[in-house]
């Protein structure tokens, strides 16, 4: 305990200035800050202002590298000055539990002792901030007991997205889950150089794109914020498309800028994730553990691989590639896409499979040290960014699902919005002529209307009620 404690007191004092490396550069200019920061912040501002606020325990579980430190970072720093500085606690419990051999619960305990008052007797704003959480398995069971404990507690703990499965109904109760995402294009313009998106054009476009009622209101809707996104593009740098597609979808490989030391980054990343996330659910041996990069190389080359046919490229059993798929889609990693129809098409048909970081499937195909390869996968990383952004913006937040056609020439994506809105989705990076949204519409009557996302100019193809969205638009939401 009393080595807990010395860790706690220094952990007070220099905690301000070892987290200023996180958010800003080495000239001292601070990064922006994110989309879901001005959420978070809103909570804890909430809080501060009326102590006996409800909502005073946030998670940010997401994929590693895609910047929760700097989220946890900017809130502490932000809010530093304005309360007592021995209520504002940071810990990281991969330093707890890999350094100090220690827990949660003793780190909490040892708090209390230097507070001089348990929790239960606290009479002013407390407010604890904890990187890292998955480390110790025991973390939702101690916080929860924290929040029973006192009303005068606001809590914000970050972890990888295993920390979602560590959670139980009494968690999820008492606490709100804001997920971090890879990085969108516009906050990749913000932290590559500073720049700002249009006020309200994000929501504006999303509105245009997907809840129109045909094609030609899409397009109508599209024409009158076409001035709004040339003016968007206009001080957009055309490359910046290829590098936010290989790279800039995690916040650090942004500001690294230099290719080989992100790829070599994102492997020892995608090492932790395997050996220490996956590991942590307890389902793997050793032996296993090793067929999981190699499944995700497999898939970096092709999105829709058979379960069967990755089992016997891999010489190991259906059961395990199936358990390997359904963990990575846990951790984060992959996006699976199941097929579109009835559930028995959904067990018989494979499933696609989208990283959810363009930028993890750029480090596999990275291997081959080719240009020309990047050129001829560029389509499949346009791909991950739409499911990523589809899944962000409709999936993760229970108002929509994302399918596929499973049918040969039919359409990459199938997004159903609220139970009733079916929108067939092609995406390509060069020309494209509605062909495989055209094929899917014949099937599935009950389509709203079609999306074809890609280099064209903006269009209507009134005839089969299709609606041609420039990748200039798409990449603003």
């Amino acid at each position: 305990m009393e080595e807990i404690l010395k860790y706690l007191q220094n952990q007070l004092v220099q905690i301000p200035f070892r987290l200023r490396t996180y958010v800003q550069d080495e000239q001292g200019k601070k990064y922006p800050q994110r989309n879901i920061y001005i959420k978070i912040d809103k909570y804890l501002k909430d809080f501060l202002h009326n102590p006996e606020a409800h909502d005073r325990w946030i998670i940010i579980p997401g994929l590693r590298g895609v910047g929760k430190t700097t989220i946890l970072a900017q809130l502490f720093l932000n809010h530093y000055q304005e309360v007592d500085q021995q209520r504002m606690l940071y810990i990281s419990l991969d330093e707890v539990v890999n350094v100090l051999g220690s827990s949660l619960k003793d780190v909490l305990t040892a708090y209390e002792r230097i507070l001089g008052e348990s929790f239960e007797k606290l009479t002013k704003p407390l407010f604890i901030f904890i990187d890292e959480a998955q480390y110790d398995p025991k973390w939702a069971s101690v916080l929860k007991s924290v929040y029973d404990r006192t009303n005068k507690v606001f809590v914000v703990c970050s972890g990888s997205s295993a920390v979602s499965l560590q959670t139980n109904p009494d968690v999820i109760r008492r606490s709100i889950f804001q997920k971090l995402f890879p990085t969108s294009f516009t906050e990749f313009l913000m932290i590559r150089d500073g720049k700002f998106p249009i006020k309200d054009l994000k929501k504006n476009l999303k509105e245009a794109i997907f809840n129109a009622d045909s094609a030609k209101d899409a397009y109508e809707k599209l024409k009158k914020l076409e001035q709004s996104v040339i003016s968007a593009w206009s001080s957009i740098d055309r490359h910046y498309i290829d590098e936010y597609l290989k790279i800039g979808t995690l916040p650090f490989a942004i500001r690294m800028k230099d290719e080989v030391r992100v790829y070599q980054t994102i492997s020892l990343l995608l090492d932790k994730v395997i050996n220490q996330d996956v590991q942590s659910l307890g389902r793997f041996d050793t032996k296993t553990l090793v067929h999981i990069k190699r499944v995700l190389f497999l898939l970096a080359e092709s999105d829709v691989v058979s379960v069967q046919k990755l089992s016997t490229t891999l010489e190991t059993s259906v059961n395990t590639i199936s358990n390997i798929l359904e963990v990575l889609e846990q951790a984060e990693l992959l996006i699976r896409i199941m097929p579109y129809g009835s559930n028995s098409k959904k067990v018989r048909k494979p499933s696609r499979y989208q990283f959810m970081s363009s930028a993890m499937r750029s480090a596999f195909l990275s291997v081959a040290g080719n240009e020309q390869i990047f050129i001829g996968q560029k389509g499949r990383l346009m791909e991950d960014i739409v499911a990523m952004t589809l899944h962000r913006e409709f999936v993760a937040s229970s108002r929509g699902a994302l399918n596929h056609d499973s049918s040969k020439g039919g359409a990459d994506f199938i997004l159903t919005i609220a139970e009733k809105s079916i929108i067939p989705i092609e995406v390509g990076v060069g020309e494209k002529l509605g062909t495989q949204v055209r094929n899917t519409m014949k099937k599935v009557h009950s389509a709203k209307y079609g999306i074809v996302i890609c280099n064209n100019e903006l269009a209507l193809l009134e005839d089969s009620n299709i609606i041609k969205v420039p990748l200039d638009y798409f990449l603003l939401i």
